[in-house]
């Protein structure tokens, strides 16, 4: 018996923890990585050709633009 309550413990912590996160538009996303939301639909796309996430492609474009300076 305790080790049902522990686990329907867990898992209703779990849910709510899932359930109190709000998805990031693309505004926000914007915001976070500093571009205008043209800017960064444009590199959404860029990462989607190429099949990268947004997160990677922006990272893989800053590690070439430190390097060119």
């Amino acid at each position: 018996m305790k080790k049902f309550t522990f686990v329907f413990v867990f898992l209703f912590s779990f849910f709510l923890l899932g359930c109190g996160e709000k998805a990031m538009t693309d505004a926000d996303m914007a915001e976070k990585y500093g571009l205008s939301i043209e800017e960064f639909q444009e590199q959404k796309q860029a990462a989607a050709r190429m099949n990268m996430s947004i997160e990677d492609h922006l990272r893989h474009s800053m590690d070439h633009s430190q390097m060119n300076h």
